[in-house]
């Protein structure tokens, strides 16, 4: 019975802890964030190195939660690059806005490319 018990306990620790820790691989760089409040700027893509130029136009999406309760918006690269009207994307950014340990966040994608 006792075996049993901690079998189960391990199992739910081993799965909770899973589910807890895979949100935090959200990107290649993460700032540190506030419990407070955050505002912080990071590339989503290190490709930096092959030569490649930052195009002069930039799109942006985002989405936001309130009060852990409502979530919406479209934060992919491809609405970033629709509204920037961008036909190819060069690079990624996000921007993370967090204020009073999620109560109120916004997360956006920003892409920057070339218009023609």
């Amino acid at each position: 019975m006792r075996k049993r018990l901690v079998g189960k306990l391990l199992v739910l620790t081993v799965a909770t802890a899973a589910l807890a820790l895979g949100g935090c691989v959200m990107a290649p760089v993460v700032p540190p964030l506030g419990a407070v409040y955050s505002n912080v700027n990071a590339p989503l893509d290190l490709d930096c190195g092959s030569g490649k130029q930052i195009g002069p136009a930039k799109g942006e999406a985002s989405t936001t939660t309130f009060f852990y309760l409502f979530a919406f918006g479209d934060a992919g690269i491809d609405a970033a690059a629709r509204k920037g009207k961008l036909k190819t994307v060069n690079h990624v950014d996000y921007r993370f806005k967090n204020v009073l340990l999620g109560l109120y966040s916004r997360y956006t994608t920003v892409v920057y490319g070339e218009t023609e």
